[in-house]
């Protein structure tokens, strides 16, 4: 700003060119006490009339005062470089920079406290910086990655509600009955929980209610007590012919932070490990943790898991499974192991389920306190347990069996419920495929809402594959029983547009459109579509019913699919003439062991028979992950510990060896015998 603006902004406002100059800059400028520092000027009005551009020079005689540029030490030095003194300033050119770099310096200074006011709450304003191509890339992505970083931490807090069971007593079946039939007795209630798992002799019930007694600490008048703690048990009660015992079965552990990053960084070396570490700190922040279960390492658990491996996978024998449930009564994959037997070959629901909530009892009991709390106060959605571990993997196993079991009994809330917890506890891996079934036990619960709404968050629509079949078509159904026909509509064209052969076969199934023009062959499917179709057409009559509904798909679903038809482009496309991407033609990894789990006759024979030939199907253990990378440093001359674990890891080697070769009636022999200096293996 020249010299004459200023005396023309001082003549026509009053002021004098130091008030005007601290009002009209946000940096303060302390004039002299007895001088004007525009007073070296010395321009007259009768000058400016004239309209001549020369100044007279005049020697300024201006008190010297140090100006307060900045109060911090840190930018001192600086300042004193970059910054002159209004009385070394030579000519109007020198004031308007001077001016302008103080106006430039507040806005700068002004612009980082408001930054750091909003990142506070962050260590480090890079943080969010690794997740920011993720973020920017708009779903749904047509392929998943091994780590899932387009579900970015940010996706992540937008649907953490729905993973949350809310109480604890939600997991419990006995509310959900008090709520369907009204307040049940308390003699009713004990009398369905003191059911026998097996057929039990009167006399060795109370052999067992007499170790009850003599076992201090165990059941307790709510069934819910176990020795060692005075936590109680919250997924499980104690039965009376479950062995009273002192000893717990299993040990549940934190994971580190560098564990976690470790846990997730072995499937894709590629990524940036910075990028991983971060989005584990991140989920720390919302009060996520990680916790894993273990074996112990006595002989004792060795001979038992040996003995299992050799009735599954060596030499299948039931009736080996079956002393074996005698001696190790708490064994977690012979509980399961057997109680799929008795549902097979006797088709015994009862005596299975049975068996199920024994298993799932070993790992209430095995709770670790940070794990119990947060299950105790509803917050499913902060625990994660990683599918690396093999005693985690049997706890996703118990629980897939448990919403079997409460489908079965027809308490469709309670299976919701866990359907919740077993898809918290890996959300995005989600490794027993529970988006192929949760809208199921959603649609029987008449929870339409929390559908929609499951639906509609990240996630189901980050990737492709997470909008699966079901939920898609479920959700038209949701929101029709909801009285929301448009939405219902515009629902039903994206689960088309989806899944078109599914909403084909739906309708020559569900509409019973025999008489249709349209024909599968048009709708040509590769193996990962049409077994992704077969797990919702499986149990699609079960859910519409309604005639009103029933007609709304057919005309609907006619509707769009003859559009579909009509555009050549789509049509070639889906008959297989346009090149898809490889990664899309793979059948997921937990689409496989959904299927393999369900057992479904009609799902089954869907899936390749190369499936049937990998040596990882067996059914304590379908498809286990594993860790490929050396586990030897060459450098330091030490064995890194790997990521995953298998059952042959707690096993005793020699002694299956003594099994494979005398078979296992003999077996005992060798269990006498001195191992290692030992003088013998106690069973």
């Amino acid at each position: 700003m020249s010299s004459r603006a200023l005396r023309r902004l001082e003549r026509s406002k009053g002021l004098t060119p130091e008030v005007e100059l601290q009002e009209t800059d946000t940096y303060e400028v302390p004039a002299a006490k007895k001088a004007n520092a525009f007073a070296l000027f010395n321009g007259s009005e009768e000058s400016e009339q004239d309209g001549s551009d020369s100044e007279p020079e005049i020697e300024p005689v201006v008190e010297k005062k140090e100006l307060p540029i900045e109060s911090s030490k840190r930018n001192s030095k600086k300042s004193k470089k970059s910054v002159k003194s209004p009385t070394d300033l030579g000519d109007d050119d020198d004031l308007d920079k001077y001016l302008e770099e103080v106006r430039k310096r507040d806005q700068e200074k002004l612009a980082k406290s408001s930054k750091v006011a909003v990142n506070d709450e962050e260590d480090d304003d890079q943080e969010e910086d690794p997740e920011l191509p993720f973020t920017e890339t708009d779903p749904p992505i047509a392929y998943t990655d091994a780590n899932y970083l387009y579900f970015t931490t940010e996706r992540l807090k937008k649907c953490m509600h729905l993973l949350s069971v809310g109480l604890v007593k939600n997991l419990d079946p006995d509310t959900e009955l008090k709520n369907l039939f009204g307040n049940l007795s308390i003699e009713t209630i004990e009398d369905a929980n003191s059911t026998t798992s097996l057929a039990t002799s009167p006399e060795v019930l109370a052999q067992f209610k007499k170790l009850a007694r003599l076992t201090r600490g165990w059941g307790g008048k709510d069934h819910r007590s176990v020795p060692g703690t005075s936590r109680k048990l919250l997924l499980t009660r104690i039965k009376d012919d479950w062995l009273p015992t002192a000893q717990k079965m299993l040990l549940m552990e934190d994971f580190t932070t560098q564990e976690a990053v470790e846990t997730k960084y072995y499937k894709e070396e590629d990524a940036e490990f910075y990028i991983i570490e971060l989005k584990v700190k991140k989920e720390e922040k919302l009060g996520i943790k990680y916790f894993q279960f273990s074996k112990p390492l006595n002989i004792q658990d060795r001979v038992a898991n040996t003995r299992f491996y050799a009735s599954v996978v060596i030499t299948p024998n039931p009736d080996e499974l079956m002393k074996l449930l005698q001696s190790y009564p708490y064994h977690v994959e012979n509980l399961l192991q057997v109680a799929m037997v008795m549902l097979r070959q006797g088709n015994n629901k009862a005596t299975s389920n049975a068996l199920v909530e024994k298993a799932l009892f070993v790992f209430d009991r095995s709770f670790g306190k940070r794990f119990h709390e947060l299950l105790q106060n509803g917050l499913t959605e902060l625990i994660r347990l990683p599918y690396e571990r093999f005693m985690n993997r049997q706890f996703y196993l118990s629980l897939f069996r448990v919403i079997v079991g409460l489908g079965e009994r027809s308490t469709f809330f309670t299976a919701l419920s866990y359907c919740k917890f077993l898809l918290a506890l890996s959300p995005a891996e989600d490794p027993l495929g529970v988006r192929y079934f949760i809208d199921h036990y959603a649609i029987l619960s008449e929870e339409y809402k929390y559908l929609v709404d499951f639906v509609d968050s990240p996630l189901t629509q980050v990737y492709k594959q997470w909008l699966t079949p079901g939920l898609a078509f479920s959700k038209v159904l949701a929101l029709l029983r909801l009285k929301r026909q448009e939405d219902a509509t515009a629902a039903l064209k994206q689960a088309v547009e989806s899944h078109p052969f599914c909403a084909c076969e739906l309708l020559q199934r569900v509409a019973i459109a025999g008489h249709l023009s349209l024909k599968l062959s048009d709708f040509a499917a590769s193996e990962t579509i049409a077994l992704a179709a077969e797990t919702y057409l499986v149990r699609a009559s079960l859910l519409w019913k309604e005639p009103s509904e029933i007609e709304f798909l057919h005309k609907e679903t006619m509707k769009l699919l003859e559009q579909k038809l009509a555009n050549k482009s789509w049509l070639l496309k889906w008959l297989g003439l346009k090149q898809e991407d490889k990664r899309d033609a793979e059948i997921p990894v937990n689409l496989l062991r959904f299927v393999l789990l369900s057992g479904e006759n009609k799902v089954l024979a869907k899936v390749p028979h190369k499936v049937f030939d990998m040596e990882e199907t067996n059914e304590y253990d379908i498809l286990p992950p594993k860790d490929n990378s050396i586990q030897y440093d060459v450098f330091n001359g030490e064995s890194k510990r790997s990521i995953t674990d298998h059952l042959l890891n707690y096993m005793d080697h020699n002694l299956l060896g003594a099994i494979v070769t005398q078979g296992t009636s003999q077996f005992e022999d060798f269990l006498d015998a001195p191992q290692d200096g030992n003088e013998g293996i106690e069973n």
